[in-house]
């Protein structure tokens, strides 16, 4: 990938710090910092995952960031797509370091390879009106750490290569990858994302059981809407959406 023009332009870097997704919040609400800064932690003390869970990291072994964007371009009601949009770049910064391995995106917010988690996405909008004004989006990338606790079924780069990789190089690869889509985005290239989304679904076309309102069922994934509804099918035929909270992956 070619270096990026915007994204990653201004990088500040905290040794420590509770969440790099807060300290953005702040930055936004204090500073009003340009379009394209990320915030990089060697320690986040509070890192956090969807659904209020947490991120577990090892120190200065993996890229924690977070992004500050300002896509005031896009509807409430499309901002799915920008979810959509960072987890591709993700997925491409993975599958460009471990070009031989199966990298696949986890609705609605992890990246899994050979289907085990090795990155997270959190974001957090604000909006203006009926259109978003600021999103910080926050990403965790397993890069360096080889020891997870027990139980979790999680990965890195270097559990998979053999070998460390240089976290600003990871930035870098990252920071290209998340411009070339965010400025598919600002082009209206919704459908062209969503479709490359759902090439890279995790489960998809395949029957598994998976835990839907709390039941464990037989179904097989179909897709991920505009929305950011996930589409099942059961084996009588009969088709539902679903928000990620009622989902579960028994992975």
């Amino acid at each position: 990938m070619t270096k990026s023009l915007f994204i990653g332009s201004t990088i500040v870097h905290l040794e420590r710090v509770d969440s790099s997704n807060n300290y953005a919040r702040t930055l936004v609400r204090d500073k009003m910092p340009i379009e394209g800064t990320v915030i990089v932690a060697d320690e986040q003390t509070e890192g956090r995952g969807q659904r209020s869970n947490s991120w577990l990291t090892e120190p200065k072994k993996n890229l924690t960031c977070s992004y500050i964007l300002k896509p005031v371009f896009l509807a409430a009601k499309d901002q799915f797509i920008l979810s959509a949009a960072v987890a591709l770049a993700v997925s491409d910064t993975v599958s460009e370091l471990l070009p031989t391995n199966e990298v696949q995106i986890k609705w609605p917010n992890d990246v899994l390879v050979d289907g085990k988690k090795i990155a997270g996405i959190l974001i957090e909008n604000t909006l203006r009106g009926m259109n978003l004004e600021n999103s910080i989006v926050g990403i965790g990338l397993n890069v360096n750490q080889v020891a997870f606790p027990s139980g979790l079924n999680a990965t890195s780069i270097q559990l998979i290569s053999g070998q460390e990789t240089e976290l600003n190089a990871v930035l870098q690869l990252l920071n290209s990858y998340l411009e070339k889509y965010y400025l598919q985005l600002r082009e209206g290239r919704f459908e062209h994302i969503l479709h490359q989304l759902n090439a890279n679904l995790f489960g998809i076309g395949n029957e598994r059981n998976l835990t839907v309102n709390g039941e464990i069922e037989t179904v097989s994934v179909i897709g991920v809407r505009h929305t950011g509804e996930l589409e099942l099918e059961r084996t009588n035929g009969s088709r539902t959406l679903h928000q990620h909270h009622e989902i579960g992956w028994n992975l």
